[in-house]
């Protein structure tokens, strides 16, 4: 079962603010393409972010050439080659003694499931979660108005339909009887 939007948009802005974090805090962001890059731009990245694509050198050579940075975060896409790509570049990299990061990734991965495929598409997501935020809120009031109290000390509830209020007023007409009796 899939969590509330509210939820899962705290839990992808508190991801987001990690990735910044590390970011901010030197770490190299490694991604598959140009897309990737500029996507992660979009969200207010502003560290440093290297792409494989675009290098054109295979993993083994970007992670020996990486071997001087102090820590790496992989993320790439979420798709079955994006997997393959992110535990092997980990792998190598842990090899070559890099601090890699493997778990923003991960978890960036569970939250948007079957959402996304790719990280170009994470500031659409981003904005669909608003979406359905301000959407799940707008029903709620909906839903649950709050009841009204008037001059009388009586409850007046807008909510209910007119037979629900009619049982309601049934119920209390039936309970006044017995007591009376």
């Amino acid at each position: 079962m899939r969590a509330p939007p509210q939820v899962r948009l705290e839990e992808f802005q508190k991801l987001m603010k990690r990735v910044l974090y590390e970011s901010e805090r030197g770490a190299l962001i490694i991604v598959e393409g140009h897309r990737d890059r500029d996507s992660l731009r979009e969200m207010g990245i502003t560290g440093r972010i290297f792409c494989l694509q675009n290098s054109g050198r295979n993993t083994v050579t970007v992670a020996e050439d990486l071997g001087r940075e102090r820590c790496v975060i992989v993320l790439t896409d979420f798709d079955r080659e994006g997997v393959f790509l992110a535990k092997r570049f980990a792998r190598t990299l842990i090899s070559e003694k890099v601090r890699t990061n493997l778990f923003l990734w991960r978890d960036l991965r569970r939250l948007v499931k079957s959402d996304i495929r790719s990280i170009e598409e994470l500031p659409k997501f981003y904005r669909r979660l608003q979406a359905e935020n301000r959407d799940s809120f707008a029903q709620f009031g909906q839903l649950y108005e709050t009841p009204i109290l008037t001059r009388h000390k009586r409850i007046v509830n807008f909510g209910r339909s007119k037979r629900a209020s009619e049982h309601a007023h049934r119920k209390r007409s039936l309970a006044s009887k017995r007591a009376t009796r």
